[in-house]
């Protein structure tokens, strides 16, 4: 359910917002492809929030659903502003904020970088359990999925990623998001869906009722279902599960 509060979209939570981009027309109409070409795309989320809404996405397009493993680089001391995010690679996307502050060189900085490369790793081989890595995106559309964009290092660090593994072409799907992030966004990628824009962008959650933090085994429960994903046939959701149980 939607609900609209001050001129912007409002999610219920992840889940909603997931729905609520799987029936946009350019995604929605991917599900009636026939199978030769719908084999072609694949949901590509960025883990944690962003598994829950691509794993509604992968759902109702019965699409097959992967991860990347891109994580945000918070100023150390002031957690609350990003400056750039680092990919499994240890590639570092920074953003204005690392330009503004001049701090890409600084030892804390290059510490915290190596921190969040591990994290990524860690969560790479935590995630993704018995599934063989994702090597090669040759041929396929992307549909990559994060729950919002803020400052857009994260998700900048996700479509290099995808660029890295040959993808053919890519297209950002979001509920939320800032105005000039999406616009940046867009300068990279073939396409970028986002249902959301409010003039005042503060930060994702004043998008969503229900924005709480997510945790490692709830990624782990919804990617499971996809260990064994064959002929394009795709698992319910245990997500799903929990909200049909709580309704």
């Amino acid at each position: 359910m939607i609900s609209i509060d001050g001129g912007y979209l409002v999610f219920h939570d992840r889940f909603d917002a997931g729905w609520q981009l799987a029936a946009h027309p350019d995604l929605r109409k991917i599900k009636s492809l026939p199978a030769k070409e719908k084999n072609s795309y694949i949901v590509i989320s960025i883990p944690r929030g962003g598994t829950v809404v691509g794993d509604v996405i992968a759902r109702q397009l019965n699409l097959t659903h992967d991860l990347v493993f891109s994580k945000r680089m918070p100023l150390p001391e002031r957690p609350e502003i990003t400056i750039g995010a680092v990919s499994e690679f240890g590639d570092v996307t920074w953003n204005n904020n690392a330009r503004r502050l001049n701090v890409i060189n600084k030892p804390q900085i290059l510490h915290s970088k190596v921190q969040q490369i591990h994290e990524s790793k860690r969560r790479k081989q935590k995630y993704r359990g018995q599934r063989k890595p994702l090597e090669s995106l040759s041929g396929k559309t992307v549909i990559l999925v994060d729950d919002g964009l803020a400052t857009g290092a994260t998700m900048k660090s996700a479509v290099m990623t995808c660029q890295r593994f040959s993808a053919e072409s890519i297209i950002v799907a979001v509920p939320c998001g800032a105005a000039d992030c999406i616009k940046d966004i867009r300068g990279i990628v073939d396409k970028v869906i986002c249902l959301s824009v409010p003039y005042n962008f503060d930060s994702i959650g004043q998008c969503y009722i229900f924005f709480p933090e997510m945790i490692d085994q709830e990624v782990i429960a919804i990617m499971a279902k996809y260990q064994d994903v064959k002929n394009g046939k795709i698992p319910n959701s245990p997500y799903l599960a929990i909200q049909s149980s709580s309704s």
